[in-house]
């Protein structure tokens, strides 16, 4: 079963920034927060904490939210459901619930042979056979890991970048 971290990264991956990198948690923040009918949720720290994995807890108004703007299926953040491809097909196509309906209560057989039928079907009509599952890392690095790392000060050259800043002389790097 994946993480929410796990599916939150490989939904941002699927939708990437203008740079072609996932897009900045503040950018996910910005594009919650204008959300028409948006009243709260969707702040900076949150999404961050989601992201690494140290709040893997969010509220429902959260993965809405979330998914709203990633464009995905709401259940498929929430747990024991890791199937996108058929969530997807799910939310998009009113047919495809109908025909789950009908599914409902028949013999495993016969729920092979429809297998069967749908295979035979999309060979026909040049497509592939079987649709295999979308791949999704189970464990993907935090943001931080592509993030530009801060350089690290000794004490002394904090100090002597703090006294150069407050005597208005241009800070040695």
């Amino acid at each position: 079963m994946l993480t929410f971290t796990a599916k939150l990264a490989h939904l941002l991956k699927r939708r990437p920034g203008p740079d072609g990198k996932p897009i900045s948690t503040r950018a996910l923040s910005e594009a919650i927060r204008s959300l028409p009918g948006h009243a709260r949720g969707g702040s900076v720290q949150s999404l961050a904490n989601l992201r690494k994995g140290e709040d893997t807890n969010p509220t429902l108004t959260t993965v809405e939210q979330l998914a709203t703007v990633l464009d995905a299926p709401a259940p498929f953040l929430l747990p024991g459901w890791d199937d996108i491809q058929a969530l997807t097909v799910i939310q998009h196509s009113p047919r495809a619930r109908d025909v789950l309906r009908h599914l409902d209560g028949l013999p495993l057989d016969d729920l092979d042979a429809l297998v069967q039928h749908l295979q035979e079907r999309r060979e026909q009509l040049g497509l592939a056979p079987a649709v295999p599952l979308e791949e999704i890392e189970t464990d993907p690095s935090p943001e931080s890991d592509t993030a530009p790392r801060r350089r690290k000060r000794t004490m002394k050259q904090a100090a002597r970048y703090a006294a150069d800043s407050l005597e208005g002389r241009k800070p040695a790097q």
